[in-house]
Formats: C-alpha cells, sequence, structure tokens
C-alpha cells in the first residue's frame, strides 16, 4: 500500500473520529503502512493520553509498527493484559499477535489469559499464541488443556488451530488432539487433524485413527485427513531400489 492515496488519507482523518471503534480499526490500518505512515505519528502520539484506552492501545501499536521499536513498546501490551475494567475484551491479545514471535515475553501472561473468565480474553490469548508459532511452545500443555476442557467451541478452535501452528512443538498435545478429532464443531476437528499431521514422526501411530475420518461429514476436513496422513505415511521405496537395481541419477536442470 502506497501512502497519499484516497484510502490513507481517510485513514488520516478518522483519527479524529468521535466513534472509538472508527478510531481503533483506523490505527490498525495505519500500521500496516509502516514506516511510510510516519505523518500520522502526531495525530497517534496525542491519541496515547486520550480517555479511552483502547484508542491509546491500538495508537501505540501503529506507533511501534510505524517506528520499528516493537521492544520498547512491548513492557506496555504485557501490563495491558491485567487492564481488565479499561481496554475491551481480547484487544491487549489482539495487538500481541500482530508481534508474533518478537512477542513470545508475553507467552507467560497469555497462558493465564485462556483461563480468564471472557469467552473474548481467551481466544483473542490462544490467537496471540498461534501467531507466534513455536516460540510459544511453553503454552502447549495450557492450550491442550483448554482444547480438552473449555466449553466454548470458538476457544477450543483458536487453541486447535494454536497447537497446529507449532509443529512438532505441540507432540505432548496428541492425545488431547485425538480426542478432538470427535469434537462436534468441523473447524475444531480440522485443526487437530492439521496439528497431527505437523507433528511429524511422533503421531504416526495415528494414521488409523486419522483414516476413519476419511468419511467425515465435513470436505475441508476430509481434506486436511488426506494432508495429514500424507505427511504422515513413511515414504516408500521405489521398485527399483526394492528388487537392489540402481535407478538412474536424476537429469541436472539449469536453474532459472
Amino acid at each position: 500500500m502506497e501512502p497519499n492515496t484516497d484510502k490513507y488519507l481517510l485513514l488520516l482523518n478518522a483519527l479524529d473520529d468521535e466513534k472509538v471503534s472508527v478510531v481503533w480499526n483506523a490505527c490498525r490500518e495505519l500500521a500496516k503502512y509502516g514506516d511510510r505512515a510516519s505523518e500520522a505519528l502526531p495525530k497517534l502520539e496525542v491519541l496515547l493520553y486520550g480517555r479511552d484506552q483502547t484508542s491509546a492501545l491500538w495508537a501505540r501499536f501503529a506507533i511501534a509498527k510505524i517506528t520499528g521499536d516493537t521492544a520498547s513498546h512491548l513492557p506496555y501490551f504485557v501490563e495491558a493484559l491485567s487492564e481488565k475494567k479499561r481496554i475491551w475484551a481480547g484487544m491487549a491479545s489482539t495487538a500481541i499477535a500482530g508481534f508474533g514471535a518478537l512477542a513470545s515475553v508475553a507467552v507467560p501472561q497469555l497462558i493465564q489469559e485462556l483461563s480468564d473468565e471472557k469467552v473474548d480474553n481467551r481466544w483473542a490469548a490462544a490467537w496471540a499464541l498461534a501467531q507466534m508459532g513455536d516460540a510459544a511452545s511453553a503454552a502447549v500443555a495450557a492450550l491442550a488443556q483448554t482444547l480438552q476442557t473449555d466449553g466454548d467451541e470458538k476457544v477450543r478452535w483458536y487453541a486447535a488451530f494454536a497447537l497446529s501452528e507449532m509443529g512438532a512443538s505441540a507432540a505432548e498435545a496428541l492425545p488431547v488432539l485425538i480426542d478432538a478429532l470427535n469434537d462436534a464443531d468441523d473447524d475444531v476437528r480440522g485443526y487437530a487433524v492439521k496439528a497431527i499431521g505437523r507433528i511429524g514422526e511422533p503421531a504416526r501411530p495415528t494414521l488409523t485413527v486419522l483414516k476413519t475420518l476419511l468419511t467425515d461429514d465435513n470436505l475441508t476436513v476430509r481434506s486436511e485427513v488426506e494432508t495429514a496422513i500424507a505427511l504422515l505415511t513413511p515414504p516408500q521405496p521405489s521398485p527399483s531400489v526394492r528388487e537392489g537395481v540402481n535407478a538412474p541419477p536424476l537429469r541436472k536442470r539449469k536453474a532459472f
């Protein structure tokens, strides 16, 4: 995206809007421009000291993205996780998610958020952990517990999704992921399958169970099962290798 387009100018003006939700979204969109949105910094800095703390949170997020200074702003976002009364539920975790693995310092607090009384805080914490990938591997046990026990399907969906983003680091969650293959929610089942497939070799004993889902009612789940089976099935030697015949070498091709 290039600045000085109509959209960019609208976003700059939206920072002055009376509706806080418009301001939040303008901050989030301006953050995508990175250092090309530097002229928005004065308005964003004013928002840091406004009455609405959620607007201040997203303004700080945009400032961090525009200036590229993530490290000095991260402590604020971690602290914001405990601001239950002043910041809209789930917003602090969602902002942290935007920093990906760079925000792994927040993993302990996000683990605590997985058991918060508010649904939005729980699923947003799982989302943030997902964006960190295996940098958040310390959360695998907590995510597995959330997947197994949370009564909200959206929270279970995000927990399964987070585990699917952690690859082999999610191996300890394998028993819970197998149980999740029976979840009533299609998305939970689908991401549980994806997580199992990405675990790799330790998950090969699940092949028999996975094959029972090839007839799942949901097309996406069936597709994920096929992918997982392909990932977990040990490679078979070619006929020439099995018969002890030397296969011809691959042809060398020119690079593009």
